[in-house]
């Protein structure tokens, strides 16, 4: 299901939907208009959840309810609210001019007694922390309906970093939702859905906890780490960066870099140079999660070990 249509069917009976006009047809080949496409589709994604939920806010009642007794959506999609930079900003902000936009929620599916948010997680931590109400629309959601809800609106206002849609992502795979909700929960593609996943899924929780949202860190450099997490030593350095001073004390995003950096040291630390009885450096091995690597510079040493590998393959046959 379309994100923009879940949330029309939120709506219920409203005013008839004007067709757009057609769009004009520009000439296009391969990749330019695959690009082109996807870009159409996410903008109309966009603007039709926005349009989407200014209509519902302006359509539906909106109720005054105690914010202690509305609970966060059962998905989580940030990784630290303490993080949240612009936060500080809107609890001030609606301390002096009140909630100007509703949340949205539903009925809690296991306690009637108390609602559930789709979404405006941050306008519910500043009317606790406040000690406020909130103001509301209930309506009646399916799970498919509240996440799609809440994936529009951190879309909509792109301040969700890359990890932490990756983790949104990953979040709604373990909960069982299909492809198409995930896609339009996220607004996204398929083959993104994939690369967000492929990454959630392929560094550790921890780490990725550690590191926190990194709001400066897109999406090429969390796939180098990636790439780097298939090195032992690498997990094995990055583990011990975590635990430094300097780790503790950096922002999120030079966080990302201490660890990123830690593949040199782990390359320093595996990579050894052998040299002669004088001191002389003639060869250096190095070790990887595949075995070992030896390299040479020396040409009277490269000459050297081509003439013994025979040697060498037949004392390495009698000791097996």
């Amino acid at each position: 299901m379309k994100g923009r249509d879940a949330l029309r069917e939120l709506l219920g009976a409203g005013k008839p939907e004007v067709a757009p006009s057609p769009a004009p047809v520009h000439r296009s080949t391969g990749s330019v208009k695959a690009m082109n496409l996807g870009l159409q589709r996410l903008s109309e994604e966009a603007a039709a959840a926005k349009s989407l939920r200014a209509t519902l806010a302006n359509s539906a009642q909106v109720v005054e309810l105690d914010a202690a007794q509305v609970d966060d959506s059962f998905i989580v999609d940030r990784l630290s609210p303490e993080s949240d930079a612009g936060f500080v900003g809107l609890k001030a902000a609606i301390a002096t001019h009140g909630q100007q936009v509703p949340i949205l929620v539903r009925l809690h599916p296991d306690d009637p007694a108390r609602y559930q948010a789709a979404y405006g997680h941050r306008r519910l931590r500043a009317a606790r922390e406040l000690g406020r109400s909130i103001k509301a629309i209930i309506k009646p959601l399916t799970d498919v309906e509240l996440v799609v809800a809440q994936g529009q609106e951190n879309s909509e206002r792109a301040d969700l970093s890359f990890i932490e849609r990756a983790l949104f992502a990953s979040r709604l795979e373990q909960r069982g939702f299909d492809r198409d909700t995930m896609t339009a929960a996220l607004s996204i593609d398929k083959p993104e859905l994939s690369r967000l996943l492929s990454v959630a899924n392929s560094i550790d929780g921890e780490l990725i906890g550690a590191i926190g949202p990194a709001p400066k860190i897109g999406r090429p450099r969390w796939l180098a780490l990636v790439e780097r997490m298939n090195e032992p030593s690498f997990r094995r350095s990055a583990q011990q960066v975590v635990l430094t001073e300097t780790f503790a004390k950096a922002d999120s995003n030079a966080r990302f870099n201490l660890v990123f950096a830690a593949q040199a040291q782990a390359q320093a630390r595996d990579k050894k140079t052998l040299e002669t009885a004088r001191g002389k450096p003639v060869a250096w091995v190095e070790r990887t999660s595949k075995g070992i690597r030896l390299g040479s510079d020396d040409k009277a040493f490269v000459a050297f070990l081509d003439q013994r590998l025979p040697e060498l393959l037949r004392e390495f046959d009698c000791i097996e």
